[in-house]
């Protein structure tokens, strides 16, 4: 049988011996010496999860183990590459026949060789996810059924449906019902599609990702006696960040190790932050209930934070009640608080973060070493433009530069055909997103366009003369029309600024293109709340679309070698940024609008999760550490929200952080005729809580700064 990741020649485990005692904390130690039955290994943040799981791998070996007796499953590719590689270099020579990989892969090689018990070929191909969207869109075509007539959800997002569906056993229909109402006119539509992407993939011998975890517990719970040749074969199993398994997956496991009982699945409870990907945190909870005879270890010395980080992340996460409760320890020594930081704006927070990451370069922290971390990717907008102004490289994870996003290039791609009609790229951009009309149609139409374009007049717009001029193609008639109304809109409100031309385009029909064509259409509406807001500091169209242009082109110049020779911060969302460390982490926008997420505390365990995350975000930290929001979102004065600090940072006790005061010459709390006091929330003796309350009353008091250099 093959196995993955087979690197080199077989290892006599006669010939080498490891000192685990000298190699391993007394923690680490028992879980590789006494691991056997049903384990689970709490492993903290930084605490050498890793590290473990290796040598319990190369200590079976050495007790005679054969190595295709072990199964090792974790979820990336990265992630299984990088642990077989240091089982490999601990051993000094690849155990031939271990198995490890991901779950996706494991199940892959499984599947090769029983598939015809679920009346599957052994050669069956495997969709990638292009794949999929291309034989969904074969789909939508045999049904005769024209997407170009009305908005019709994309194959992109007819696949979300399709995987959730799967994945949460819930029908498709049920699920347009509960999730895309929007969608509801073409719900049978939707399910005939999906019944008939179902028939195609099995009559023509193919398998999606999904599909690969949902047969394989399919042969396994269907054929008792190929689950009995997989299980006695397999008498260790080793699960890695078993807090991120779903359904599947954990059902998976247990079948397969059933003959044995030799289960032993590491994780933290304290770092589950992947339910939106169907991760259930009831896996790694429900664990000793599920196996009453279960080991339980804790690994709690972190290598990572130094122990007033520590105490932060501690803090937080004694609050969930469903959890195993921990208490990590430090090993790094160091004496520096978290800092908090209140700022009046989101300008302002930005200027402090990016004038703070100068200083900390200036001593000597380098800038690989600095992570500015955020909920959501459209937080990062302000700080994008004061990075890119203070001409300091930045790497993005979690997505694309903000002015780099294709939503973000459509909505100014409006605004430059009212700026300029003669652009070819704007409004051949624009035309493209209509229904109905191809990049064929758009190109005769721009030419049409340009043919009949005059001088500038004082009484009408060049454009919209033009417009009205023109007969619609006779295919993209309704796409026509939507363009025809949204241009004519947005001219007749150009006086009112860029912001409000925005606003207009994320209001109408632009809208319903997102939400047909993409399955994170509500972040990027997020996303252009944030170009709007950012466009309310100009009056202008011209001027912002001019310095729009200075954003996109940031960081063109020069060579590919000179950019990736050359030292940047990172950025990063939560999510993106899990099992990452670095020396100085920067946490923005911890306000109660954005932190935690509005959306999540509708969903049941979701304030626990969000709270989850904040705790990975602080253990990311090793030494320097800061809390940063604003007072009040929005880049106007005049248009202002006012916002009120995230509820985790009030769970922080004031002996654990240190606070910065910014300072300005004028406030833009009183400009705004905001009274300073309604900033805080005051007990009913109108005296402030706490160090967060006294800071904010004191800043609100003084008026806040946008000089960050001015702190203390």
């Amino acid at each position: 049988m093959d196995t993955p990741y087979v690197l080199k020649n077989s290892f006599n485990p006669a010939n080498f011996k490891i000192d685990y005692r000298k190699e391993l904390n007394g923690e680490q130690l028992d879980v590789v010496l006494h691991g056997d039955g049903p384990c689970l290994v709490l492993a903290g943040a930084g605490s050498g999860k890793t590290r473990t799981i290796v040598y319990r791998v190369a200590y079976l070996i050495e007790q005679g183990v054969r190595p295709e007796d072990i199964l090792l499953v974790t979820f990336t590719n990265k992630a299984a590459k990088e642990m077989l590689f240091r089982v490999e270099e601990l051993l000094g020579s690849f155990p031939a026949g271990l198995w490890g990989g991901t779950f996706h892969h494991i199940a892959n090689i499984l599947l090769r060789k029983y598939a015809k018990a679920i009346g599957y070929d052994n050669n069956f191909t495997i969709l990638d996810a292009e794949d999929s969207k291309d034989l969904i869109n074969l789909c939508v075509k045999s049904l005769h059924i024209d997407p170009k007539k009305a908005r019709f959800p994309s194959a992109g997002v007819i696949s979300g449906l399709l995987s959730l569906s799967k994945n949460t056993n819930i029908p498709v229909g049920d699920l347009v019902t509960e999730m895309k109402p929007e969608f509801m006119k073409v719900a049978d539509d939707l399910v005939a599609v999906g019944r008939t992407y179902e028939d195609r993939k099995k009559k023509n011998n193919l398998m999606d990702f999904d599909d690969l975890l949902s047969n394989l517990l399919l042969l396994l719970r269907e054929h008792e006696n190929i689950r009995r040749i997989l299980s006695q074969q397999f008498r260790y199993v080793l699960v890695d960040e078993y807090q991120d398994t779903n359904h599947l997956q954990a059902n998976i496991v247990q079948l397969l190790s059933q003959e044995h009982k030799n289960i032993l699945v590491v994780g933290d409870d304290a770092q589950s932050i992947y339910s939106f990907r169907g991760a259930d945190i009831s896996n790694i909870l429900g664990f000793p209930k599920l196996y009453p005879e279960t080991k339980m270890f804790k690994l709690e010395v972190n290598y990572r934070s130094t122990q007033p980080v520590l105490d932060v992340a501690n803090t937080i996460i004694k609050n969930n009640i469903a959890q195993f409760p921990k208490k990590l320890q430090h090993v790094r020594e160091g004496s520096i608080k978290p800092i908090i930081v209140p700022a009046v704006s989101d300008e302002q927070e930005a200027e402090f973060i990016v004038q703070k990451i100068l200083e900390l370069r200036e001593d000597g922290v380098p800038l690989k070493e600095m992570a500015v971390l955020f909920r959501a990717a459209y937080h990062s907008q302000a700080l994008e433009f004061e990075l890119t102004r203070r001409d300091i490289p930045y790497d993005f994870r979690g997505g694309m530069r903000f002015f780099d996003r294709a939503h973000i290039k459509d909505v100014l791609a409006f605004l430059k055909v009212v700026d300029n009609p003669k652009d070819e790229v704007a409004m051949s951009r624009v035309l493209r997103l209509q229904v109905g009309i191809g990049e064929q149609t758009a190109s005769q139409l721009f030419d049409m366009i340009q043919e009949r374009l005059g001088p500038p007049d004082e009484e009408a717009h060049p454009l919209t003369t033009v417009l009205e001029s023109l007969l619609p193609p006779s295919r993209g008639e309704t796409g026509w029309k939507n363009f025809r109304g949204t241009i004519e809109s947005l001219v007749d409100e150009r006086e009112n600024g860029p912001e409000a031309l925005i606003r207009l385009v994320m209001d109408g029909e632009y809208r319903d293109y997102l939400g047909a064509q993409f399955t994170d259409a509500d972040d990027r509406l997020q996303d252009l709340e944030q170009l709007a807001l950012f466009a309310g500091k100009y009056d202008e169209l011209s001027k912002f679309l001019s310095e729009v242009s200075l954003q996109e082109s940031f960081g063109v110049a020069g060579n590919e070698q000179e950019q990736s020779n050359q030292e940047r911060i990172v950025l990063s969302t939560i999510h993106q940024a899990k099992g990452l460390e670095w020396q100085a982490v920067f946490i923005l926008h911890l306000s109660d609008a954005y932190f935690p997420n509005p959306r999540a505390l509708g969903e049941e365990g979701g304030m626990e999760e969000e709270r989850r995350l904040f705790y990975v975000a602080v253990t990311r930290a090793k030494e320097h550490l800061f809390l940063t929001y604003s007072l009040a979102a929005g880049y106007r004065t005049t248009n202002m929200q006012l916002q009120a600090p995230s509820p985790f940072l009030k769970e922080i006790p004031e002996r654990l952080l240190e606070s910065y005061r910014l300072t300005e010459q004028q406030s833009v709390l009183e400009d705004s005729l905001i009274d300073p006091d309604s900033v805080i929330e005051l007990d009913d003796d109108q005296q402030p809580r706490g160090l967060l309350d006294r800071v904010l009353h004191s800043n609100a008091q003084k008026r806040l700064s946008r000089k960050p250099k001015q702190y203390s």
